[in-house]
């Protein structure tokens, strides 16, 4: 995260950038609070037999939701604009510095790192920036996991530690399996990718060079050897990831049935109704799923921080010593 930063504050945007985050966030909690508001009141109706009520909830939801998708809309609208300008300048700025640097600074990277950084690098960034499961929705996360945790504490602090029991180990279980590991592999993944793209590129533009001296062959092993690596740390990747999710599962379900358990026996002790512990499920299910997209979040962001710190290396002035 802090070589993003670093990159956004070289292109001085941070402050529109921060804006436009700011503005994004608020939709989750605003969209959770108001599904489990509706059930609990459609069920509180049903209870008392309130119909008119119930048809002026009905529509003042409706209304309420057209407002809000349209207003995500218009936010998610400017913010790809931006992002888009934000990688047309990034790249342009990438052309300059290369075509900037002496010869002797060029040739002393392999020419499959140059292509690295100007493109593969370049767009993790911007996927980071703007892409799904990165930057904006771990934001959008946080702020959801902080409000829905109040809300729910408000409500029913009994069912609320019930949730948290389920939760916390499951955080702890997710930053051993996979968020420590994820960083190395793809710098592992990264440095494989360069060297294919080193080793391939002389076979198409130098391939009379190397027929020459017979060294096709030799080439293609390498290309080979890298390609496998490349294979096996990409698979070390998914494995881990499909690991702290057969983990989430495993205690989402878990805390689910705890839920419901403890709600009903509460609900045949008289001290909760059965519209508040629809509620109450409501917001568990944000409770719960937005520490899973925090999870999630950091370990595309740290996989993708390994590229941001590329690009901030490619575009700082000791390069040109």
């Amino acid at each position: 995260m802090h070589e993003f930063l670093k990159l956004i504050r070289r292109l001085k945007v941070g402050r529109r950038y921060m804006t436009l985050l700011l503005l994004r966030s608020p939709f989750d909690v605003v969209w959770t609070y108001m599904q489990a508001s509706l059930l609990r009141s459609v069920f509180s109706c049903l209870e008392t037999g309130s119909a008119g009520r119930l048809a002026a909830i009905c529509a003042g939801w409706g209304l309420l939701c057209a407002m809000l998708f349209l207003y995500n809309g218009t936010v998610w609208s400017v913010y790809a604009a931006f992002s888009a300008k934000t990688e047309a300048r990034l790249q342009t700025d990438m052309t300059n510095k290369i075509l900037s640097l002496p010869y002797r600074t060029v040739q002393g990277r392999y020419s499959g790192e140059w292509l690295t950084m100007r493109n593969n690098d370049i767009q993790a960034v911007i996927t980071m920036m703007n892409g799904p499961l990165n930057i904006p929705h771990w934001v959008t996360a946080l702020l959801n996991t902080v409000l829905s945790s109040a809300l729910m504490l408000r409500c029913s602090p009994v069912l609320f530690f019930v949730t948290l029991a389920f939760i916390l180990p499951y955080l702890l279980v997710s930053h051993g399996m996979v968020l420590r590991r994820l960083p190395l592999l793809k710098e592992e993944s990264r440095s494989a990718m360069t060297h294919i793209t080193t080793y391939i590129e002389p076979l198409v533009t130098e391939a009379e060079a190397i027929a020459v001296y017979d060294a096709g062959d030799m080439m293609l092993r390498k290309c080979e050897q890298e390609s496998r690596r490349l294979l096996r740390t990409n698979m070390k990747m998914h494995l881990r990831r499909g690991l702290g999710d057969a983990v989430s599962r495993l205690f989402g379900i878990g805390g689910y049935l705890a839920v419901l358990f403890t709600g009903f026996t509460m609900i045949s002790g008289g001290t909760m109704t059965f519209s508040e512990l629809v509620y109450c499920l409501q917001m568990r299910g944000a409770v719960l799923s937005g520490p899973l997209m925090l999870i999630t979040c950091m370990s595309n962001i740290k996989v993708h921080a390994v590229c941001a710190k590329k690009v901030n290396e490619a575009l700082e002035e000791s390069f040109e010593a």
